[in-house]
């Protein structure tokens, strides 16, 4: 990645590379072009076809959720979808598993791999790793199919990068039996999220979490009003921007929105310096005392909100969480 010049050297079952960290483009925003009154009123064959690849090419899903209709609610349908799966005989279940492309495969013939699975992919930053990214990921991937016989499965839009890489890691001193439930609850939050981008009605999931910012300005007693605003994804000892703002008249900044907030570990840094200097706070001769203050944090729960306030004066600080 440009700009990057430190390095991590990742261990794992003898393998020792250099990880680099890659672009992550922004995330989908998806529209929801069906109504839920409409699937209530399909047939079949108009259900399977809407809905057979939710599942990963697996229109049998959609088939035994069909016999659930009429759904009350769009949480209700993506409901119907997972019991189906998660009702299938185990050996059926490992063969879903088994036929899944593996995460980040670039040898993957677009046949094999769903539009909804590509832009997941493109949307989290896992398809567009550098070369030495793409080694591990690719060693990752061989030696989790060696053990378990399937491909590792995760949803993708909510953990970063990191987050991901260090998955592989944990969940490969798990059972098999682990495994499997692992992986059958990660494909009820990949289909989840597609759900409610597809489908609009009574009763959404909550899919989008959202990280804000909140500026006083302790000098004045008032928001601040014009302050820039960073937002830092962690890889170890390295980083890179994935948003930016400048506080508005409320001296507020939105930073992450109308996605899910991935899993990982963040810097925000506020450009307090730049701010006071520009109300003459601070003699344009002399350098602010505090220049960029930095807040480093955890995300954990991408569906929920984390907001993050700010008090400051050119001399001091305090952050509320």
């Amino acid at each position: 990645m440009a700009g990057f010049t430190l390095e991590r050297r990742a261990l794992f079952g003898g393998l020792l590379v250099a990880a680099g960290l890659a672009v992550v483009p922004k995330a989908i925003i998806a529209q929801a072009p069906l109504q839920l009154a409409d699937v209530n009123r399909m047939d079949q064959a108009a259900f399977v076809k809407a809905f057979g690849d939710v599942y990963e090419f697996s229109p049998w899903v959609a088939e035994a959720a069909y016999q659930k209709r009429p759904f009350k609610t769009v949480t209700s349908l993506h409901a119907a979808l997972a019991d189906a799966f998660t009702a299938a005989p185990r050996e059926k279940r490992l063969d879903f598993l088994k036929r899944l492309s593996d995460l980040g495969d670039k040898s993957a013939r677009p046949a094999t791999v769903t539009a909804a699975s590509r832009g997941e992919q493109k949307s989290s930053g896992i398809n567009s790793l550098n070369e030495t990214d793409q080694a591990l990921l690719e060693a990752l991937n061989k030696a989790y199919r060696q053990k378990f016989d399937m491909a590792f499965v995760i949803a993708v839009r909510r953990n970063t990068p990191a987050e991901i890489f260090a998955e592989y890691m944990r969940r490969m001193s798990n059972s098999p039996a682990e495994e499997l439930a692992l992986a059958t609850e990660q494909e009820f939050l990949i289909t989840r999220l597609r759900i409610a981008e597809m489908v609009s009605g009574e009763g959404m999931p909550k899919v989008y979490g959202d990280l804000t910012a909140h500026v006083l300005d302790a000098t004045i007693g008032k928001p601040a009003a014009g302050v820039a605003v960073e937002l830092r994804e962690m890889w170890g000892d390295r980083w890179r921007k994935v948003a930016a703002a400048v506080t508005n008249g409320d001296g507020r900044a939105s930073l992450i929105e109308a996605q899910p907030v991935p899993i990982g570990r963040y810097e925000l840094w506020f450009g307090v310096g730049g701010y006071f200097r520009q109300r003459a706070a601070v003699p344009a001769t002399e350098q602010p005392f505090l220049d960029r203050v930095p807040l480093r944090t955890f995300v954990s729960k991408p569906e929920d909100s984390y907001h993050f306030p700010l008090i400051t004066t050119p001399f001091g600080y305090t952050i509320h969480g």
